[in-house]
């Protein structure tokens, strides 16, 4: 009987390190989970898309997709970093120098980038404003053109609108997001200036 006992002991010993040692992968798993990343990708029309997910970036893009954000340290007891912001790896070295230089380049480096896209989006725009008034005629009776043109004008018109919708994001991350990223991560204004 008190082989049995003993026999029983061991096995609920073993059961509960068992669990416990399950318990804390969970654990694990769940913190994992909750950390959030954005990341950037560039499709390949040079629109510029930025998702908190990688599951969210189409297949073809995860590759070159890059990570913006950088999980909250809860461990930490110096200032917690906030979550949501852009904070280029050679920033999180201490000491500044030649780090900031670094990191002041990656900010710059990616306002120009976003800056880019809205010039060319800007150019293209104008180049289908154009093209469909050449097509429709200098007159503006569209209902005088050939219907060929007026078919090529809709067209025109409708891809006219996925650009002004490219310019206004890209408007709205030059405007709201970058420098709302930047604040949080505690970039100094002057570092978003040329």
């Amino acid at each position: 009987m008190r082989k049995h006992f003993i026999l029983v002991l061991v096995l609920t010993a073993a059961a509960m390190i068992a669990y416990a040692q399950t318990d804390e992968q969970k654990q694990a798993e769940e913190a994992e989970l909750k950390k959030n990343y954005l990341y950037q990708w560039t499709d390949d029309r040079g629109g510029l898309h930025i998702t908190d997910g990688l599951g969210k970036v189409p297949a073809q893009y995860r590759k070159k997709a890059v990570k913006l954000e950088q999980p909250k340290n809860e461990d930490s007891e110096q200032g917690q970093q906030e979550q949501g912001q852009f904070q280029p790896e050679s920033s999180q070295a201490p000491g500044g120098g030649v780090a900031d230089e670094a990191a002041k380049a990656a900010w710059q480096q990616r306002l120009k980038e976003t800056k880019q896209l809205l010039v060319n989006a800007e150019k293209r725009y104008r180049e289908l404003d154009r093209e469909r008034a050449e097509l429709l005629g200098v007159r503006g009776a569209a209902s005088q053109a050939p219907i060929a043109n007026r078919v090529r004008a809709e067209d025109i018109a409708s891809e006219m609108k996925t650009v002004q919708k490219e310019i206004y994001d890209t408007r709205h991350m030059l405007e709201v997001v970058i420098p709302e990223e930047a604040r949080k991560a505690g970039v100094p204004p002057g570092w978003l200036r040329e």
